[in-house]
């Protein structure tokens, strides 16, 4: 099923225009697509017989349903599930770089968390995976409910 929608209307002219081919006058009001009536003055364009209007889905509706995940609940499931590496002592870090929620961090490389953030290598590597991982998932639920919400409708 399309997100586009066709919709005919109709329009028809009031009024009956006849157009003067004389090249004089018709000219330059066929290149603004203008009519010429009898006494040779311009007349604004005829409606079209049939136009179609399209209407088309917003996909900023779904954007706007879920709230973001902090970075503070996504450090505490890396912590939790990598604990020895400590995640938590990088929050206040993250958040003076402005990274405060997970699409943000996940467009960061282990070379800048090593470098700006002060991760070791092996501890920005993992971070990096995790957001990754984090973030994809977060976008196949978002994919998913939107899907399911198209198949009640």
């Amino acid at each position: 099923m399309s997100s586009l929608q066709r919709v005919p209307t109709e329009q028809i002219s009031p009024t009956h225009n006849h157009t003067i081919n004389d090249m004089a006058t018709s000219d330059g009001a066929l290149m603004t697509g203008r009519q010429v009536n009898h006494d040779g003055l311009t007349m604004p364009p005829c409606s079209l017989k049939r136009t179609y209007a399209l209407y088309m889905e917003s996909d900023e509706e779904s954007d706007d349903d879920e709230p973001l995940q902090a970075i503070e609940d996504v450090l505490a499931r890396i912590h939790f599930r990598y604990p020895a590496m400590n995640f938590l002592q990088y929050s206040d870090t993250l958040k003076e770089h402005g990274i405060f929620y997970l699409q943000t961090a996940a467009h960061f490389d282990s070379k800048f968390y090593q470098e700006k953030v002060g991760m070791p290598e092996g501890v920005a590597i993992t971070f990096c995976a995790c957001m990754c991982k984090a973030h994809m998932k977060e976008a196949r639920g978002k994919a998913r409910r939107k899907s399911k919400g198209k198949m009640k409708a």
